[in-house]
């Protein structure tokens, strides 16, 4: 048996263990559309992958939310409650508005100028929020940041500025298997605990069958349109819920913290070093963990999931264990030592992981 139809099995098997035949249906239809010649990146774009895979998994995450949520319409009683309000419908066009980028750039990429998808969004999440200032919390229980807020204009600039650069993060941390599809499980599973709408259940179902795919398979990449979506959802849950009272601003933080830790301290890095600090590059964590794990492991996509599926449940999935087994309330204030936590952690691998580096390669290609 080929090693593709291997794996194929074992996803196949796995999906049908946690999700019955609906699982092993969307498994196939990921693997039909990651045999595509469309969207396709070339072998180590992002710094990891080293074979050609396809950036069309968010496109099949958004088609298996599409039926779920049509199935529900047609089957059961009970609405996938998506648009409940006005303010619901417009939080879900911003949403499709950052998708739709996403897509537009995995089909024809840089066809948008990376300054007009930039300017893009902030106008996307700017109207949102300017019309709807309710989604903007009021405070984060740190004196500086809760006298910003105070006035509207800062508060709204911030709270959009925090939005662009969430999605950033996320598609920066693309590429390593199971790190952006883990935080994201992660992430709604705790909304799909925490609140039980359909729509959430509808996007956990979608995410654990692209984590399965990707983890085994490393065929799939969200591609910027997984990445934009995702991305836009995920920070506009948690900036509502903080909002709304039901959770901790230091608990979303902590949810989501590798991806804000990396983004802010790849900012400082690229600062520091005299780049640009929007110029991408390849001496993310996740690259340099990747770099060694490939180092002491011979099966190069074992060593890709291994990368993002340990960062991913050492940060978001014990945030999720924690919420779960009610070791901290969702709106305490404690959660801001374990984001703490997380960061140092980040500073103390990344230190580590940088003097490994530095002794195998040429160590002024690292900053």
């Amino acid at each position: 048996m080929a090693k593709a139809d291997t794996k194929l099995l074992i996803m196949c098997t796995l999906a049908m263990l946690s999700f019955g035949i609906a699982g092993v249906g969307i498994i196939l239809l990921m693997a039909f559309m990651s045999s595509l010649t469309v969207a396709v990146d070339s072998a180590a774009k992002h710094g990891i992958s080293t074979s050609e895979s396809s950036r069309l998994g968010g496109l099949a995450i958004l088609i298996v939310v599409m039926l779920y949520v049509v199935g529900l319409s047609l089957f059961s009683p009970y609405t996938p409650g998506v648009v409940r309000s006005q303010l619901n419908y417009y939080m879900w066009v911003t949403i499709a508005f950052c998708t739709l980028l996403g897509l537009v750039e995995d089909f024809r990429p840089d066809f948008l100028t990376p300054l007009f998808r930039l300017a893009a969004k902030f106008m996307g999440f700017g109207l949102f929020l300017w019309y709807w200032p309710e989604v903007i919390p009021a405070q984060m229980g740190v004196g500086f940041i809760d006298l910003m807020l105070g006035n509207e204009f800062v508060a709204w600039s911030l709270v959009t500025l925090f939005c662009v650069g969430f999605i950033n993060a996320f598609n920066m941390a693309d590429g390593a298997n199971g790190l952006v599809p883990g935080i994201g499980v992660a992430s709604f599973a705790l909304f799909f605990i925490h609140y039980g709408r359909p729509i959430e259940g509808a996007l956990l179902f979608a995410l654990c069958m692209f984590l399965i795919f990707n983890l085994i398979s490393g065929w799939f990449f969200l591609g910027d349109t997984g990445s934009y979506g995702l991305g836009a959802i995920v920070a506009l849950y948690g900036i509502r819920g903080v909002a709304d009272g039901d959770f901790s601003p230091w608990l979303m933080a902590s949810l989501l913290a590798y991806p804000c830790i990396d983004l802010i301290f790849s900012i400082l890095r690229r600062l520091k070093a005299g780049a640009s600090p929007f110029s991408p590059d390849n001496h993310h964590l996740h690259n340099l963990l990747h770099g060694y794990l490939k180092s002491h492991i011979r099966s190069k996509v074992m060593a890709n999931s291994l990368t993002g599926l340990s960062i991913s449940a050492a940060t978001s999935g014990l945030v999720l264990l924690i919420y779960i087994v009610e070791w901290l309330p969702p709106t305490s204030g404690h959660w801001l030592y374990l984001f703490l936590a997380f960061a140092a952690g980040y500073c103390g691998l990344y230190w580590a992981l940088l003097r490994n580096a530095k002794s195998l390669a040429n160590p002024g290609q690292y900053c």
